[in-house]
């Protein structure tokens, strides 16, 4: 049999009845040190049958509301989002209808395999939420799986119940249907190049999100650039910024399969984008804090919290919309939050002469302990007000968002006790931390925008034939 070969507004993608491994495998390099890559045939949506891609990706699984889930399933009857979250409340194994539906879109040409191995660049245009316009461009691989701390470095905490959930799915599909987003450092340009080039070109794909987002796909397959962006990136190490548990989960798949030790089972390697540590469109937003428990009133929290922070009282309440109440904290040199409730606003700034280092237990560096996000939970959370921050979050009380806006709706509407409004954290502390192998609490930044899932499949059975 032969195979179905597509061809739509000058792009080819197939989907062969019998596969075969071609005879170009990328070479492995051996090292469990160093960063390994390698391309990979994607699976896309199919142009034939999806004429707007914007209708059948969506955002990551771990941002994706009940409400915008219902907007997902109505916006086409192939949007990715069947395939990566349970559809009805009740659904309690959900990947298993996710792989009968993955195999029929297959089956059914819905999804089409590329016609080549290669790499892809992923550009994203973007509005900035601080003003201005933005492109991020990043570079689409397959990464083999290694331990966190040594090629690829993690900086956040990652809950268990995601952790197996997530490998359920793994297990059942055998394809990553979104890219882990890592960055890397490119202090000289070595890398930009070689993406501008495959970017000068026509791309694969291209559509606008509904966020306004502007995506643009290019696959890169020349064997001189492919053999230059391994060899180079194979010397980097790279910081997850967005995607733990999917890394994890990867990991634990790679493992329990025994692919870890094959170079050539694509079960070893999860999909990552790759982003120059440099790009001037490497956001970084902050994630404030949608506490559900109730809390003291506000008189008390201040008092309980007197030892160590200082108050002050903003006018307005959590309607409040005369700008952005994050702005109170800006430009404050000590850790610093806003918290909203019913009852009004406050301000709190650590203490003059308050040595964090010194009052936040546990074996964590000093640079740890004088983070925003870790005095927040550390000191104001955890021991001011005796708060279990990591319970609070695995059961799902303590909430996040980069938008100060739905934080303080949540407040408004009684869904919730406080919104803790705090600082974005700096991609040169991400970096300290995430290389001296220390992890900061969950949810510590927020990369923005998202990386669509659906984009680019990574599929086992087809990866590297």
């Amino acid at each position: 049999m032969q195979n179905h070969v597509y061809s739509a507004s000058g792009v080819k993608y197939n989907v062969p009845d019998i596969h075969t491994r071609s005879e170009g495998n990328f070479p492995d390099n051996g090292r469990s040190v160093v960063v390994e890559i390698r391309p990979f045939r994607g699976v896309l949506y199919n142009p034939l049958v999806v004429e707007d891609f914007s209708r059948v990706v969506a955002p990551p699984y771990d941002v994706i509301t009940e409400r915008r889930m219902e907007q997902l399933l109505s916006r086409s009857p192939y949007n990715i989002v069947r395939l990566i979250l349970r559809v009805e409340p009740d659904e309690s194994r959900f990947w298993n209808r996710s792989a009968a539906l993955f195999r029929a879109w297959k089956m059914g040409e819905v999804l089409v395999a590329d016609l080549e191995q290669g790499f892809y660049v992923h550009r994203q245009t973007f509005s900035s939420p601080l003003g201005g316009s933005l492109t991020r461009t990043g570079l689409v691989a397959a990464l083999r799986c290694r331990p966190p701390g040594t090629s690829i470095l993690p900086h956040e905490k990652t809950f268990p119940r995601v952790r197996q959930e997530r490998l359920n799915l793994l297990r059942a599909c055998k394809a990553n249907f979104s890219q882990v987003f890592t960055v890397f450092r490119d202090p000289d340009g070595e890398v930009l190049p070689v993406m501008e080039k495959a970017a000068a070109g026509r791309p694969l794909l291209e559509f606008r999100d509904d966020e306004g987002v502007e995506h643009r796909l290019w696959r890169l397959d020349s064997p001189g650039d492919l053999e230059a962006l391994v060899r180079y990136l194979s010397e980097r190490r790279l910081i997850i910024a967005d995607g733990h548990h999917r890394y994890e989960t990867a990991l634990a798949y790679s493992r329990e399969t025994g692919a870890d030790d094959d170079p050539d089972n694509a079960a070893g390697y999860v999909s990552v984008t790759m982003v120059r540590s440099e790009d001037p469109g490497l956001l970084i937003l902050p994630v404030h804090r949608i506490l559900e428990p109730p809390l003291p009133g506000l008189r008390e929290v201040e008092e309980r919290l007197s030892p160590f922070f200082d108050s002050s009282p903003i006018p307005g309440d959590a309607s409040w919309r005369r700008g952005s109440l994050a702005e109170a904290i800006q430009g404050e040199e000590k850790p610093a939050f806003v918290l909203a409730t019913r009852e009004g606003l406050v301000r709190f700034i650590l203490r003059q002469g308050v040595q964090p280092h010194k009052v936040i237990p546990g074996k964590e560096s000093r640079l740890w302990k004088e983070l925003d996000i870790s005095v927040l939970h550390a000191l104001a959370l955890d021991r001011c007000l005796g708060l279990d921050t990591d319970k609070l979050a695995e059961e799902g009380r303590l909430r996040y968002t980069p938008w100060e806006s739905e934080a303080l709706d949540a407040v408004t509407r009684g869904e919730a006790a406080a919104a803790i409004l705090v600082r974005p954290t700096r991609m040169d502390d991400i970096w300290k931390i995430a290389e001296g192998g220390e992890r900061m609490p969950h949810k510590s930044s927020y990369f923005h925008p998202k990386l669509p899932s659906g984009l680019v499949i990574f599929d086992h059975q087809i990866a590297f034939r």
